[in-house]
């Protein structure tokens, strides 16, 4: 019996559906200053780690105001600040 309780899934959809992140770009956007900071995902999941302070709720908040209209953001909410 080939059956079992747990079996493979393909959950990459034909196409890649929804918006993907190529590049972000930052200059001058909180601790990121005096040059272009950059990341690429080209498209890929990706997880952001570091360091308290090191600038992870910083690329979101930057990420956040590409994807959000204005009214709608709430800056630095992924650090608990208000």
């Amino acid at each position: 019996m080939t059956d079992a309780l747990f079996s493979s899934v393909d959950l990459a959809a034909p196409g890649r559906p929804g918006f993907r992140l190529a590049r972000l770009e930052v200059l001058n956007w909180g601790t990121f200053d005096q040059r272009v900071w950059r990341l690429e995902p080209g498209g890929e999941t990706l997880l952001l780690t570091g360091d308290i302070g090191s600038g992870k709720s910083t690329l979101v908040d930057a990420v956040s105001t590409l994807m959000l209209p204005s009214h709608r953001i709430d800056y630095n909410k992924a650090a608990g600040a208000s």
